[in-house]
């Protein structure tokens, strides 16, 4: 008789299992390798997103407007334009020194090279801290639509992932790279969670924050200031699609699931209440698990990912390492008679499996947004086991509320 074993779970050995066949994680990539084969076989939906910006380029060049719900160009079959006229400007400079397709030519380049770091070092290199099978399965997070559609969300990523790599030389060198990132998408802004996990001092730390949120809003408030009538026309397009078309799989498309309008300011504050809590469970894991810099560059790296409001199927590559950090972490830290911390790695596993499930199912839609509130739930839970008993309180409050909201599916009009 054949002896079956399950999957080992990560973090968690038995001396008296059949060892897992080294090809077992590499089936969390087949939503991967499955969206890249669909979107090729749909040629015509490649880098539509490339495209978006590739046209606002050419607009801005010829004076047209580039703020539509249906962006034309000739031979394109552009995504609408919803970043601030600098970054069409930019595209614009780059179309007018190398011509559209010469632009093409650099953006790709660009695009490739961050698409294979963000897929190589969070899961297979050593600068990511634990063994490679271990985060293999947060491969089911790297999607091929997120990849094929050439967004420039891609990019940006690549660009703080280099500036995390740097950062050792100096913090600087990350803060600049978030900033650059926040002058075309400033919710970027959220990786500056990893400067305020560094065990450096206080006043040096809110000197890089302050540096880089206020470099990094600069541009966009310059616009929504100064930019009249564009200014309205581009907040108008944004919102239709952030609020309205796709809300995407984190904060907003947890209340999108409850039907919950994210629009509303009662909305925005709850992210708010949400987004401190994250925070302060992040300082109290930290902290009390006795991370390492690079086990605190990766939790925030993870923590900031799942603070983007608007996560979309290109924004979490760099979402495992971090997760799978402190879960190990915690687990070491576990009691005898804490059952639920010791099996801590599995629990990110089992979600991650989950994730799977509802990928290779199509119904990824609805299990995304469970799981990433899961991981958020996670880290609250962790924040709230190793923290002081006032904010274990309120971490488990808010943990019972987002339940009881998920149960209920009150909405609000």
């Amino acid at each position: 008789m054949v002896k079956l074993s399950l999957p080992r779970l990560p973090g968690h050995a038995s001396p008296t299992s059949t060892p897992t066949p080294a090809w077992l994680p590499l089936i969390f990539f087949l939503p991967l390798i499955v969206g890249i084969i669909t979107k090729i076989l749909r040629s015509k939906y490649i880098f539509s997103e490339y495209q978006s910006v590739a046209c606002a380029g050419l607009k801005a060049l010829s004076g047209q407007p580039i703020y539509a719900l249906n962006l034309q160009c000739e031979g394109m079959r552009a995504a609408s334009f919803v970043y601030i006229p600098g970054v069409a400007q930019f595209a614009a400079f780059f179309e007018r020194l190398l011509t559209e397709p010469g632009f093409m030519v650099l953006y790709l380049l660009l695009y490739v090279a961050a698409a294979v770091a963000l897929v190589f070092v969070p899961l297979l290199g050593r600068k990511a801290p634990g063994h490679w099978r271990d985060k293999l399965p947060f491969a089911v997070f790297l999607s091929g639509s997120g990849f094929m559609l050439g967004n420039i969300a891609v990019i940006l990523h690549g660009i703080v992932l280099a500036g995390v790599l740097a950062i050792e030389i100096s913090p600087w060198l990350f803060v600049a790279a978030v900033v650059v990132t926040a002058w075309v998408k400033p919710i970027f802004l959220t990786y500056l969670m990893v400067i305020l996990l560094l065990d450096q001092p206080l006043k040096r730390r809110c000197q890089l924050l302050a540096t880089g949120a206020i470099a990094g809003l600069a541009p966009m408030a310059a616009f929504v200031l100064n930019g009249g009538e564009l200014a309205r026309q581009w907040y108008d397009l944004l919102s239709h699609y952030v609020y309205d078309v796709t809300p995407g799989v984190g904060f907003f498309g947890w209340l999108e699931l409850v039907g919950i309008n994210s629009a509303p300011v009662g909305a925005k504050l709850a992210y708010l209440v949400f987004a401190g809590l994250m925070t302060l469970s992040g300082l109290v894991l930290a902290r009390s698990l006795k991370l390492n810099t690079r086990e605190r560059l990766w939790l925030g790296l993870s923590l900031a990912v799942l603070l983007i409001p608007r996560i979309m199927a290109e924004d979490m590559a760099l979402l495992g390492p971090g997760l799978l950090i402190v879960a190990n972490r915690a687990a070491e830290r576990a009691t005898k008679y804490e059952t639920a911390l010791k099996n801590a790695p599995g629990i990110v596993f089992a979600l991650c499996a989950v994730a799977l499930a509802g990928a290779l199912t199509g119904l990824a839609d609805y299990s995304e947004p469970v799981i990433l509130l899961g991981f958020s739930l996670f880290i609250l839970w962790l924040g709230a086991r190793f923290s002081n008993a006032p904010f274990r309180l309120l971490a488990l409050r808010l943990t019972m509320t987002l339940g009881g909201a998920r149960k209920s599916g009150s909405t609000v009009n």
